[in-house]
Order: C-alpha cells, then sequence, then structure tokens
C-alpha cells in the first residue's frame, strides 16, 4: 500500500512538473512572438489632412502585416497646445519605428526630449505630409532651428511651400528596383494632393515624383530665396540614411484620398517594412484601401 502510494504520489508530481515546463515553454514562445513582431509608433501631432481618421485605419493594416502599434495623441488640436501636446511620447523608448504625421509643434522640454532620444538612437524615421515642418518654436527658442531641421536632418528636405493642384504621380523609373518599390503595380496616379517642394539632402534617392501648379512667387526663406514656378515638379517620396544612421522614408502623400490608392498603400506599407527589415507583403497580399473624408477643412455650423 504504501510503496503504491509512493508510486502514485510520484507520477503525480512528474505530471505537474510537466504541465508546468510545458506552461513555461509556451508563455516563453508568445512572449518571443511578441517581442519578435515590430513595435511601429504613430506620432499625430496635427489635425491638419485629418491623420486622426487615417492613422488608425493604416496602423490596423500595419498590424495585419505582422507589426504592433501605437497610436500617441493627445486631445485638442496639438498645434495649440505648449503642454500636455502628446501625453504618452515615453512610448517612444520601446518603437522599433516612428511614423511621424505632426505639423507645427511647441512640445515642452520633457515631451521634445523623448524625440531628440529617439533621432539619435539611429532607429527608423518615417514622416507623412506635414511632418517635414513638425515643428514651430518662436523666434530665439532654443529649439527654433529645429523648425527646418526635423525636415532636413531626419527626413531629407526642409518645409519649402506647396503648390496649389492635385498632383500627377509618376514613378522613378531607375529606381524601381529600391526595396520600397516592390510590388507598386502603377507608374503613374494622380494624387488629390498639393505638390510639396522639395529641397533633398545628399544620398537621398528619388522614388516617385509629383508635378502641380500654383502661382509663381519668390519665397525667402532662413536657407535661402527661392523662385517658384507655375508648374513645378519635385520628388514626393524617398529613402534616406540621416545624419544618425537611421533608415528614413519621406513622402508628401497623406491628403486622405491617397489612401483610396492601393500602389500608395502599398509603398507606404513597404517603406514601414523595409525600414525595420521586416518581410515586405507578398505580390498576391491583399493591400486594403479605404476612402475618409478630410473634416480640417469643414465649415463650422
Amino acid at each position: 500500500m504504501y510503496f503504491q502510494s509512493f508510486v502514485v504520489n510520484i507520477g503525480q508530481m512528474m505530471m505537474r512538473f510537466t504541465l508546468l515546463l510545458l506552461l513555461i515553454l509556451v508563455d516563453g514562445f508568445v512572449v518571443r512572438a511578441h517581442s519578435a513582431r515590430p513595435h511601429a509608433v504613430f506620432v499625430l501631432g496635427t489635425l491638419h489632412y485629418s491623420p486622426e481618421l487615417t492613422m488608425p485605419v493604416f496602423a490596423k493594416e500595419l498590424e495585419r502585416f505582422g507589426f504592433r502599434t501605437t497610436l500617441v495623441q493627445g486631445t485638442g488640436d496639438p498645434e495649440k497646445k505648449m503642454e500636455n501636446v502628446l501625453p504618452n511620447i515615453s512610448v517612444l523608448k520601446d518603437a522599433d519605428a516612428v511614423i511621424f504625421f505632426s505639423r507645427f509643434m511647441k512640445l515642452p522640454d520633457e515631451e521634445w526630449q523623448h524625440i531628440e532620444d529617439y533621432l539619435k538612437s539611429g532607429k527608423p524615421v518615417i514622416g507623412l505630409r506635414t511632418a517635414n515642418h513638425s515643428f514651430k518654436y518662436p523666434k530665439g527658442h532654443p529649439r527654433e532651428a529645429w523648425n527646418d531641421d526635423f525636415g532636413r536632418r531626419a527626413l531629407g528636405t526642409p518645409y519649402i511651400v506647396h503648390q496649389s493642384s492635385e498632383t500627377n504621380i509618376k514613378v522613378v523609373a531607375e529606381n524601381v528596383g529600391h526595396p520600397i518599390m516592390t510590388h507598386v503595380a502603377k507608374r503613374e496616379w494622380v494624387s488629390p494632393g498639393t505638390l510639396y517642394l522639395a529641397q533633398l539632402e545628399k544620398g537621398c534617392v528619388p522614388l516617385v515624383m509629383g508635378t502641380g501648379t500654383g502661382k509663381p512667387r519668390l519665397l525667402k526663406k532662413a536657407f535661402g530665396e527661392i523662385q517658384v514656378k507655375e508648374s513645378e515638379t519635385a520628388p514626393v517620396a524617398w529613402a534616406w540614411k540621416n545624419e544618425w544612421g537611421g533608415k528614413s522614408f519621406y513622402t508628401s502623400f497623406g491628403h486622405p484620398g491617397d489612401f483610396a490608392e492601393a500602389s500608395f498603400n502599398r509603398m507606404l506599407l513597404n517603406a514601414i517594412c523595409w525600414s525595420v527589415d521586416h518581410p515586405l507583403p507578398a505580390k498576391n497580399a491583399k493591400i486594403t484601401t479605404w476612402k475618409l473624408e478630410r473634416v480640417d477643412k469643414k465649415k463650422k455650423k
């Protein structure tokens, strides 16, 4: 009797030990699988062009291709605040890639420091539309230079000006072999957004060009005078490695209407995957498109 009881107890202990070991292994696998998914953080620092509508939808699309995502945004209009602008910006410490859709922010010191630390870490930086003029500190502010330098140093161009018409898009033929252009089906299309002019830093690889029209004018910028012609052609998407060694992709696409075009959505997906060495979407992968109406220009009743 004693021997049988002893054997039963040993057997039960072994079963419990085996079950515990399996739980540890499964839990470890889940943790590894979770950490293996790159973490993409979206910094939404404007209401201009309605990124608060488009970026959550795009984040879900990115998750479908194997990413974790976090949206960094505050309440109210970020451009009109100087405190608590981006309350959860500390999540940048855990980011593998950051997508900026921001404009004219005036972040307090603590919030700014998270961005500066991220840039200097050499991790990837993605910029959409207004991101090349993410900051607008007043004259004499210690970070005044970043009004132009964030675009120039992090993304490859300062903001110059934009035209007033829709933009005719054309892929740069000699750079179609770049990973970001993989399986981008169209070579030409029309963007509903206006053309942003660009002044590319050395080493930028233009991927897509745009042509748009506007009023001829002479601009006097901090970095020099620029004569804008009625019709202008400029890069609207490019890849780069910035001064901190981080992969960088910027595009002046970002009008809500751009997300109705599968070629643009695939290009943006490719860019984020490329930036963190994540597998690109397969040729036959379904690329979701959506139509969202821009709300920031609606007249208030």
